[in-house]
């Protein structure tokens, strides 16, 4: 299921795919997203992870077990994101 969020400034528009993993889990597959616009883009810095196809996810530090939780993960990574491109906060 694709996922869109809009950034709480309004000015990043964010998509996902929502996909249930073998073990139960979700994650968020990054479909589109801004520019890191010259910011460090490793995963490190990002909170990305790639999986064995190369696709980009959200790293979170604990297992979501649903598609509403992932849905709070998504917009505080979005919204963290966006202040780490516009101002390098780091989360």
């Amino acid at each position: 299921m694709s996922i869109y969020y809009r950034t709480r400034d309004g000015q990043a528009d964010y998509e996902f795919s929502f996909e249930r993993q073998a073990s139960g889990e979700w994650r968020a597959y990054i479909l589109d997203q801004p520019s890191y616009r010259g910011r460090p883009a490793d995963s490190h810095s990002t909170h990305r992870l790639t999986d064995d196809h190369g696709r980009k996810y959200v790293c979170w530090n604990t297992p979501i077990t649903s598609a509403e939780g992932l849905k709070n993960v998504v917009a505080k990574w979005c919204d963290s994101t966006q202040d780490y491109v516009k101002y390098g906060t780091k989360f």
